[in-house]
């Protein structure tokens, strides 16, 4: 009875951990998008989708973690339920329900500038920031 006892108490705070981990999203297709243009061209929109996976509505928080566009871009970005001016350093979708889908978008102007630039985004449950996915944007003019 005491072995019993000494393993399930040894063992419920990986179980506990566990389902603290469990994702409540995931990427719709590609966590990477690669997009190439020409300097005199802009790009409208280059998109990655989210899903909420879990039984219950979720609350995604966002954190811009790298970007290398050049400064003479002009570039704007959307999330759901918003959209901003540049690339700022995080924000937060509106609640996404079970089953729906939400997305985090760029837009470029490349102002004749040719170049590459790369931005990720971080992306994570409010409830459960342990697990996080990295959404990558990469943008080429030529």
């Amino acid at each position: 009875m005491k072995t019993i006892l000494f393993y399930t108490f040894l063992i419920t705070p990986f179980f506990i951990l566990f389902a603290q981990n469990k994702p409540t999203f995931s990427v719709v297709g590609s966590a990477k998008n690669k997009e190439v243009l020409k300097k005199e061209e802009r790009l409208d929109i280059s998109k990655i989708k989210v899903e909420n996976i879990s039984d219950k509505p979720i609350y995604l928080i966002w954190e811009t973690v790298y970007n290398s566009f050049p400064k003479k871009w002009d570039c704007s970005m959307c999330q759901y339920g918003a959209c901003q001016i540049g690339i700022p350093k995080g924000s937060f979708f509106k609640k996404l329900n079970p089953d729906q889908q939400g997305f985090i978008a760029i837009h470029v102007l490349p102002v004749n500038t040719v170049g590459t630039g790369v931005v990720k985004f971080k992306i994570y449950d409010k409830e459960n920031p342990e697990y996080a996915e990295i959404l990558i944007f990469e943008v080429e003019i030529l």
